[in-house]
């Protein structure tokens, strides 16, 4: 198995708007049985192409991508700065996104990933990392208890009709 991390920019917007929506959608699609409209105007306003393409060319975002065998399989992004309201006086960045396809969550991608946004916050002399994980999503929870991240609070998010709860958790290096 070959697999390899590398630094996205906006000349992969398709393929970071793709995994976007298929991972978002393997992970939390089940949360919008019956809200499927919800869902696709989400995915497309979120994940449309031209956004994604922004969003690599700001300075304030970088994104990796994870391939395997040369197929992109996962993404992250870190973004600096993020302020949140419970890190007062602070500089954190935030890491927004780690996602990776089903069918590769047993390899290790995550870890892979978070070590890229890892190494690009010790790289800028960021200590502090936060990001916010649903409450239902344990696998992820636990991922990140096992990498130092501590809670923080709660927050809710709106996707169309449905609101979510999520907790924030931060890592201090």
């Amino acid at each position: 198995m070959d697999l390899q991390i590398r630094p996205a920019g906006p000349g992969d917007a398709e393929i970071v708007a793709l995994l976007a929506r298929i991972t978002f959608g393997e992970t939390f699609g089940h949360l919008f049985g019956n809200h499927a409209n919800d869902l696709a105007a989400y995915l497309d306003h979120t994940f449309a192409v031209a956004k994604i393409r922004n969003s690599l060319g700001e300075p304030d975002n970088r994104y990796w991508l994870a391939h395997r065998d040369g197929l992109p399989i996962g993404y992250a992004k870190l973004k600096h700065p993020s302020p949140t309201p419970l890190l007062p006086n602070q500089d954190p960045a935030q890491l927004q996104k780690i996602y990776v396809l089903r069918e590769f969550l047993s390899l290790g991608i995550g870890n892979k990933l978070l070590a890229a946004g890892l190494d690009e916050a010790a790289r800028r002399g960021l200590n502090i990392i936060w990001l916010d994980v649903l409450k239902q999503n344990t696998r992820a929870i636990r991922f990140y208890e096992r990498k130092g991240f501590v809670p923080l609070g709660d927050d809710t998010y709106a996707i169309g009709s449905q609101t979510f709860e999520f907790h924030l958790m931060a890592l201090r290096k």
